[in-house]
């Protein structure tokens, strides 16, 4: 059963959502884990709006690896640890900057050994 986490959620000074979120897709494939750090900018002014993903995925049989890799000693499934190690690990990801968040989760899937990919989303309403 897909699930999906919300890990971080910030409303800023300039009106912008700031979300990190898990999916954990067990069809998903080679896509099935994916963190996303996303910003979604609210029509403002002149301004019409946009929003913008930054996204790492990894297999779905990679999540005993990262789960152990994020919460080794935490009780519990896998997914219930990887999902908290991540909010952990990412308590501050809002202070981060641009693709930071994105830039350390990878960082800790390639420590736990996972092959990962990233992918760059972005929509502007005209």
């Amino acid at each position: 059963m897909k699930r999906r986490e919300t890990l971080l959620r910030v409303r800023r000074e300039n009106s912008c959502v700031f979300t990190l979120t898990l999916i954990l897709d067990p069809d998903g494939g080679e896509r099935g884990i994916t963190f996303t750090e996303f910003y979604d900018y609210g029509p403002l002014g002149d301004d019409p709006g946009r929003e913008y993903g930054y996204s790492v995925h990894a297999p779905y049989d990679t999540l005993d690896a990262l789960a152990n890799h994020y919460a080794p000693d935490a009780p519990g499934p896998a997914a219930d640890r990887l999902a908290e190690g991540l909010r952990t690990a990412l308590h501050d990801g809002d202070r981060l900057g641009l693709k930071g968040s994105q830039h350390r989760v990878l960082e800790g899937f390639e420590l736990a050994g996972v092959p990962a990919t990233t992918s760059i989303w972005s929509w502007i309403n005209d």
